[in-house]
């Protein structure tokens, strides 16, 4: 049985189409926007469309092929080069694109006025290469590579190399050959290898999707939405690690429960809005004052919990105190928060576990009870346990601050 040109052309059509359905799909249960999906849904409609009417030869008018064909596969081809740079969140060479496919669609159209069976071709498989090449170097360019984005990139560097080889057969075909005849085997070796190379291009954007997805729910799991902090579950697996490693490096670890004062009051007297703000205000106190090693995130309720790597209890105290006497002062930029005369004030117990201590429970635990009595002493002050103490009856110290 020998498979013709013009059956793969049909296969690949079909594929095309089937795909588009497929990513269109997915974009419909998208809870939030993906950008990209619909540009790769258009560009895979209009290379089946090309197919469909390179099908065709033979039996419609050549300019069928020759114009409807081939600038539906340039602009199809460019499409996804597009399609690509905005689901990476790159911007789009809309200028340049539009250049290069003009040119090329110009100068295709020029081979039906002057007709040259050969130039056309060469232009047309030298241009797919050329897009291809793009396409494959923003993948490489725009993210960390994966199993997702290596499979694409095979798939369109496979079309790039196949329209190479296509670019150089045809250059030397001998004068008076057909330049297209799709009962060559050798033009059916040339849509088989398109066809395949298709395929894994469009199973890899699907894949691509699957992981943005991932990533978006990972980040709902690790991520407080009000706050934009770590979750308490995700502060916790990242603390656990890091002591882990602190023990292994005999290296202190510190950590502190910042917590905000009259908060029911706030809630009570000014409204949940009003809560929700003073929240996010703390948190972004938070993030601004702490390192890029530390972590940050929201323990429960109006309690926040920091753990830092590498810090001393001295330290800790320091960053907790610029902490508190910061969450005072408004955020440039921001409005001024509605939380009654005594503004928004914060009490903190820091706690810090002596090289060698792995249990985060133990630490947790220490900085909370600090946290017991800097809250009973008045509110909106700092303090500090003793490392050396046991969990259940810290040594304190008022570091500053006061009710």
């Amino acid at each position: 049985m020998t498979i013709d040109g013009r059956s793969l052309l049909a296969v690949v059509a079909a594929l095309c189409v089937v795909f588009s359905i497929v990513v269109l799909a997915l974009e419909r249960r998208l809870r939030q926007p993906m950008p990209g999906l619909r540009l790769w849904a258009i560009s895979n409609l209009l290379l089946g469309g090309a197919a469909a009417a390179h099908m065709l030869q033979g039996h419609v008018p050549l300019w069928v092929p020759a114009i409807i064909g081939n600038w539906a596969m340039l602009i199809g081809r460019s499409t996804s080069v597009a399609a690509l740079r905005q689901f990476d969140r790159q911007p789009v060479p809309r200028a340049w694109l539009a250049a290069a496919c003009g040119a090329l669609m110009l100068a295709i159209a020029a081979t039906l006025v002057w007709p040259d069976p050969r130039a056309r071709a060469m232009i047309m498989v030298g241009g797919m290469a050329a897009l291809a090449s793009w396409a494959t170097y923003t993948l490489a360019v725009s993210a960390p590579l994966s199993v997702s984005r290596a499979l694409m990139m095979v798939g369109l560097g496979g079309w790039a190399l196949a329209n190479l080889w296509r670019l150089w057969t045809t250059a030397h075909l001998p004068d008076g050959a057909p330049v297209i005849d799709l009962h060559d085997p050798t033009v059916a070796a040339y849509m088989g290898a398109l066809v395949i190379m298709d395929v894994f291009c469009n199973i890899g954007f699907v894949l691509l999707i699957t992981d943005r997805m991932y990533e978006w729910v990972l980040q709902l799991a690790r991520t407080d939405h009000l706050t934009g902090t770590l979750s308490r579950g995700a502060l916790y697996t990242q603390a656990q690690r890091d002591l882990q490693l602190a023990c292994r490096q005999r290296t202190h670890t510190a950590a502190f429960i910042v917590d905000i004062d009259r908060f029911k009051t706030i809630n009570d007297s000014h409204g949940h809005a009003a809560g929700d703000a003073v929240l996010r205000h703390v948190s972004q106190h938070g993030q601004a004052v702490l390192r890029c090693t530390d972590l940050f995130g929201r323990y429960g309720g109006d309690e926040f919990v920091a753990i830092l790597p590498e810090t001393d209890l001295q330290t800790a105290a320091a960053i907790a105190e610029r902490l508190r006497q910061a969450v005072g002062e408004p955020l440039p930029g921001a409005p001024a928060l509605s939380c009654g005369p005594h503004g928004v004030t914060v009490s903190i117990g820091v706690a810090a576990i002596a090289p060698g201590g792995d249990c985060v429970d133990d630490l947790i635990a220490q900085a909370d009870q600090a946290l017991y009595i800097a809250k009973h002493a008045g509110r909106n002050c700092t303090r500090v346990a003793d490392a050396t103490a046991p969990p259940e009856k810290p040594a304190l110290r008022v570091i500053q601050g006061g009710p």
